[in-house]
């Protein structure tokens, strides 16, 4: 006879609220909350599947298994035994520290005003740098700038031209698109030719740099500009309340250090 007397019962769509799905002997209960509890703790990309009946029936496999074996372990002693106890105090108290933080944290909050003020004490920082959106067709030899460069006097598309000569692996299947980019983020020679170039120009001779030949066309400009409050508004009080909450935790320990000092031996 097997030691524990198992009753599986599931659900062909989604759980109603606190429906028992499977019973393990005569007084443990795996309810559809358990199951949501655990789809709840897993990463997002996991969700999508076990939010679903297969997923979902997965999962209760699984609590049950752990139940099984944690209704053993409990039978064969391990409830008591030091390392387990020794374990159990360290996640008890690595959990009430937790919850201490929180319930200290939670009223802790970021208002209009200070984010305006914040704004408008630090624009500096708040300033979208002049940028430039280039195409380029790399090549490693002259010989083949010269084949490219003559494609190009054809009158055939940059794009075009990109996509069957150029070598870089990164942006040939794109045309040779290399998007936005500022000042600072390409090689020093590649720059400053891309930079020098007008919406739609494209270089007149070939930029060499440790990567080989470039041919490089503007394809867009961004000047420089003032990035407006609202589009940046969430990401400030996000800083501001990191900043609130990290100085609500250093008065903590503070304030615990006053009443319990510590020696360092």
């Amino acid at each position: 006879m097997k030691k524990f007397l198992l009753g599986i019962f599931l659900l062909s769509g989604l759980f109603a609220a606190d429906k028992i799905l499977a019973t393990i002997g005569a007084a443990h209960n795996i309810t559809d909350a358990d199951v949501k509890a655990y789809v709840d703790s897993l990463p997002a990309q996991y969700t999508q599947f076990y939010s679903t009946a297969e997923g979902q029936r997965e999962i209760l496999n699984r609590l049950i298994n752990n139940k099984l074996l944690a209704i053993e372990a409990k039978a064969q002693g391990y409830e008591k035994d030091p390392e387990v106890l020794k374990t159990l105090e360290s996640i008890k108290e690595d959990i009430m520290t937790d919850w201490y933080i929180k319930s200290n944290l939670s009223d802790i909050a970021v208002n209009d005003a200070e984010i305006s003020k914040y704004y408008n004490d630090n624009k500096a920082k708040f300033v979208q740098p002049e940028a430039v959106r280039a195409s380029h067709i790399l090549v490693d030899t002259e010989e083949e700038l010269k084949t490219a460069q003559a494609e190009l006097s054809k009158g055939r598309d940059f794009a075009a031209v990109a996509r069957e000569f150029s070598t870089d692996p990164g942006s040939a299947a794109q045309g040779g698109d290399l998007g936005f980019f500022t000042k600072g983020q390409m090689v020093e020679p590649f720059e400053r030719a891309a930079f020098a170039l007008k919406k739609g120009e494209t270089t007149k001779s070939a930029v060499k740099t440790q990567f080989g030949w470039h041919i490089i066309q503007a394809t867009d400009r961004r000047a420089e500009a003032q990035r407006p409050l609202d589009e940046i508004k969430q990401d400030i009080r996000e800083a501001l309340l990191q900043q609130k909450q990290t100085t609500k935790y250093d008065q903590l320990v503070e304030t615990a250090k006053k009443k319990y000092p510590v020696n360092l031996k």
